[in-house]
């Protein structure tokens, strides 16, 4: 018996001395790697700080800003979360023994997620752009009605925003500079009807109000609700289109995870046979659900640079 515990040790030892060496192979690497690539960018005056910023403004992270904003997630919680879900993603394939498993959960997780919260998010920004339609109105009402100028009537609404829209036009209640806080209401919304809306405030700021409310009434007012409309008669095409593909997605896996309990299956899909089965049943999955993506396609609206219409708008009254 103690000669089978000191077997017992040996192993344990052996496995530790070798997740040891395999973790300072990888940090090695990765450490030369990186020495290598800051070389290379010294060498051929690459400014990383401008090719972050590149990065960072990708049309890819702009989805995935988009998401988080209209789910009223702050970007490092959504950053947080997509690690998390890539993480227990990448520790079930492992628990499978099957390396292309785990390969084909880190993908769904990846793209799976956001396209699973698309959806909420949809709705969540319809419901936030309906609401500021009717504080459009309201804006209009205080300026026509009420007397009040554009600062006032835009501070008393940042003061009472509404449930659905607190974090987006909560910086027209503060002090300071109007034109700034309308710049972060834009900036916040990352929504084609509330930035164009701001940069026609942006506008307005220094032209007469009955311009402004003109504006309003046959312009902002009508065009957004149009584009609602449009914008409510894909959503439900394209709810029915998740439903489709998330039945498709439960199917394929509880059929998965029934078959690979079995230890003949199990060992088949760890052979070479196996993968190609694998890897051609995802590629039709995923063509299948790209075929259903093609069958109705939200328009995407014009983006307004606010900050940029902000620095236009100054420069030009210096």
């Amino acid at each position: 018996m103690g000669r089978s515990q000191s077997l017992e040790n040996v192993d344990v030892y052996t496995v530790v001395a070798a997740a040891s060496s395999a973790v300072v192979l990888v940090g090695g690497t990765a450490i030369i790697l990186a020495c290598g690539l800051a070389g290379a960018a010294a060498i051929l005056e690459i400014d990383i700080r401008t090719a972050m910023r590149r990065r960072a403004d990708s049309p890819l992270v702009e989805r995935e800003r988009d998401v988080a904003a209209a789910l009223g997630i702050q970007w490092r919680r959504w950053l947080v979360l997509r690690t998390g879900t890539v993480a227990g993603a990448v520790a079930l394939g492992l628990l499978t023994g099957i390396w292309a498993v785990t390969v084909l959960l880190a993908v769904l997780a990846i793209f799976g997620l956001r396209f699973a919260l698309s959806g909420r998010a949809a709705r969540q920004r319809l419901r936030v752009e309906r609401a500021f339609i009717g504080q459009l109105r309201h804006l209009r009402d205080r300026m026509a009605v009420g007397n009040q100028s554009l600062d006032t009537a835009l501070q008393e609404i940042g003061l009472n925003p509404g449930k659905d829209l607190v974090y987006i036009l909560s910086p027209l209640a503060r002090g300071g500079s109007i034109l700034a806080n309308i710049v972060e209401c834009g900036v916040r919304s990352r929504s084609p009807i509330i930035e164009q809306a701001c940069g026609v405030l942006i506008w307005a700021r220094t032209r007469s109000l009955d311009a402004l409310i003109a504006v309003i009434d046959d312009v902002l007012i009508p065009v957004g609700e149009a584009q609602l409309a449009v914008q409510e008669e894909a959503h439900v095409t394209l709810a029915q289109q998740r439903a489709v593909t998330f039945a498709m997605a439960s199917l394929m896996g509880f059929m998965f995870a029934a078959v690979i309990r079995v230890d003949s299956f199990r060992a088949f899909y760890q052979t070479t046979e196996g993968l190609l089965v694998l890897l051609a049943a995802s590629t039709v999955f995923f063509l299948l659900v790209a075929a259903l993506g093609r069958i109705v396609s939200v328009p995407q609206w014009t983006r307004w640079n606010v900050p940029r219409m902000a620095e236009l708008e100054v420069a030009s009254h210096e």
